[in-house]
C-alpha cells in the first residue's frame, strides 16, 4: 500500500531549519570607532532590543529555561561586543543567547538563521553522529572517497573540540536535540568562521578509514548547490540507502509492507502530512487480518508536519484489534520531532505500544509554533523564531524531556554503511500476543 504525494517541501522541521542558512562570508571587524562600525553597531544594539521586547511580548513564558537575568546580562554583553567583532562572530553570538532559552529542554524549534536571500556556503559532505562517533555520510565530488569515514579533526581541531565549540548554538527539547541537529551549524562555514576556527576556505577534515587516517581540504559550495544535491533536510537527515527499508523510499510519506518471516505489517511514516482516512482505513484492514500478529510503525527521521493530520491513524492505533502489549510497536530516533513527536506521546499515552530505537527527539511537552522576528541591521542580516504555543500531549507535571525506548538500540556507523537494521530486527524478534 503506497501513496505518492511527492516530496512534502513544507515540513516544519525543514522550512525552520533550511529556509535561510549561512550568512555573507569571512568578514573583519570595522576599524574600531570608523563611521561604518559605529553605524553597524547602533543599529544592531537596536535590533537586540527589540528582540528583547519582541520576546517579552510573543513568547507565553521565554524564562522557562533561563533566567531574564542572565538573558539580558549576555545581551548586554553581545551589544557591548558589536563594534569589534565580525559579522559572522556577531551572528554566533545571537545563535549562542537565544539557545540558553532551551538548555534544560522544551524549546527546539527556536532557531537563529541568516534570513532568505543572505545564503552563504556549506562544507560539501552529510555527516551523522553514530555510537561510534561523528562520520562522513555522504560526499559531493571530488570527495566521494570520504564516505565511510569517521571524523578524526575539522578546522585542524579534534572533532571532540569542535563540538563542545558547536553545542551551545544548539537549540532543544532535550538533550537528544544536540548531535540530531548538531550537523546543521557545523556544516556551515560562516558558522566555522564566528567560532574562529576558520578564516579563509578551504576547509581542512581528517577521517579515519579502512585502518587509515588521511586528510583533505574542502571548497564549500554554494547553500543552492548543496540543498539540490542533499536535499532540503540533507544537512541533518541520514542519506537515503536502498538496503535498509526505513531509508529506501523518501518519496512516500505513508507506505506499508508486509514481512512474511516475522508475520508483521510494517508501516514508514516519513512526514506528518495525513495519511487520508482512505488510506488508514486500508491500513487497518490490512493489519488485521489473520496473517499479521504485530505491526510496526516507523517514525524515524520524520521530523514533523502538520499537528491536525494524524488523528486519523492515532484512533486507528488506538483500535482494540491492535492496541494490545506486544502486538504494536513503535521506532523513533533523534529526529522524530514536533508533530512526530506529538503523536509519539499521544500513543505513548493511550496505546500499550512498545517503543524500540533512540530517545525521539521532540519533547513531551514543548514550546513551538515559531513567529519570526527580523533583525536587519546586522552585518548578516538574522531572523529568529519565537514559540507562541505550549504543546502538551502528556500530564503538566510530567519532568521527561523524551520518551526512552523500552527497548534501547544505538544507532551504529557498522550496521548503517552494511545495511543491517538492528531496531527493526528488536522490533521483529519480541514477544507478541
Amino acid at each position: 500500500m503506497r501513496t505518492r504525494p511527492g516530496r512534502a517541501t513544507a515540513l516544519a522541521l525543514a522550512a525552520l531549519l533550511l529556509a535561510g542558512c549561512g550568512g555573507t562570508g569571512f568578514s573583519a571587524p570595522a576599524a574600531s570607532g570608523s563611521a561604518a562600525a559605529t553605524a553597524v553597531a547602533a543599529g544592531a544594539r537596536d535590533d537586540l532590543d527589540r528582540l528583547l521586547t519582541a520576546l517579552e511580548r510573543i513568547h507565553p513564558n521565554p524564562w522557562h529555561g533561563v533566567s531574564r537575568a542572565t538573558f539580558v546580562a549576555e545581551l548586554t554583553k553581545l551589544k557591548g561586543q558589536l563594534p569589534t567583532i565580525s559579522s559572522t562572530q556577531a551572528m554566533v553570538g545571537v545563535m549562542r543567547l537565544m539557545a540558553l532559552i532551551s538548555r534544560n529542554g522544551r524549546d527546539g524549534h527556536m532557531f537563529t538563521l541568516p534570513v532568505e536571500g543572505r545564503e552563504g556556503t556549506m562544507l560539501p559532505i552529510r555527516v551523522y553522529a553514530f555510537a561510534e562517533g561523528w562520520y562522513v555520510t555522504d560526499a559531493m565530488p571530488p570527495n566521494r572517497d570520504l564516505i565511510g569515514g569517521r571524523i578524526k579533526q575539522l578546522a585542524g581541531r579534534p572533532i571532540g573540540e569542535v563540538i563542545a565549540l558547536l553545542e551551545p548554538l544548539v537549540p532543544r527539547d532535550g538533550p537528544v536535540d544536540v548531535p540530531a541537529f548538531l550537523p546543521i551549524f557545523m556544516l556551515r562555514v560562516d558558522v566555522l568562521r564566528g567560532l574562529g576556527l576558520v578564516r579563509e576556505p578551504p576547509v581542512a577534515i581528517s577521517v579515519s578509514l579502512g585502518g587509515r587516517e588521511r586528510g583533505v581540504s574542502l571548497s564549500p559550495v554554494p547553500f543552492a548547490e548543496y540543498t539540490s544535491w542533499a536535499g532540503e533536510r540533507g544537512a541533518f537527515q541520514l542519506p537515503e540507502r536502498a538496503g535498509t527499508l526505513y531509508l529506501s523510499d523518501e518519496d512516500d510519506i505513508f507506505w506499508t509492507r508486509y514481512l512474511a518471516d516475522s508475520r508483521t505489517l510494517y508501516a514508514r511514516y516519513t512526514a506528518v502530512q495525513g495519511p487520508t482516512p482512505d488510506l488508514v482505513s486500508r491500513f487497518i484492514s490490512r493489519a488485521t487480518r489473520s496473517d499479521v500478529d504485530r505491526v510496526v510503525v516507523d517514525l524515524r527521521q520524520n521530523g514533523g508536519g502538520e499537528n491536525t493530520s494524524y488523528g486519523p491513524l492515532l484512533r486507528a492505533l488506538q483500535a482494540p484489534q491492535l492496541n494490545e502489549t506486544g502486538r504494536l510497536f513503535i521506532l523513533a530516533d533523534r529526529l522524530t520531532f514536533s508533530a512526530a513527536a506529538n503523536f509519539c506521546t499521544e500513543l505513548e499515552q493511550s496505546t500499550k505500544a512498545t517503543f524500540v530505537g533512540e530517545a525521539m527527539g521532540g519533547g513531551l511537552n514543548f514550546w513551538d509554533d515559531v513567529t519570526w522576528v527580523t533583525l536587519p541591521h546586522f552585518a548578516i542580516p538574522l531572523r529568529v523564531g519565537i514559540s507562541t504555543r505550549y504543546w502538551q500531549k502528556s500530564r503538566p507535571d510530567d519532568p521527561r524531556l523524551t520518551i526512552d525506548p523500552a527497548i534501547p538500540v544505538p544507532v551504529r556507523a557498522s550496521d548503517y554503511f552494511t545495511d543491517r537494521d538492528p531496531a527493526l530486527a528488536a522490533a521483529l524478534s519480541a514477544p507478541s500476543p
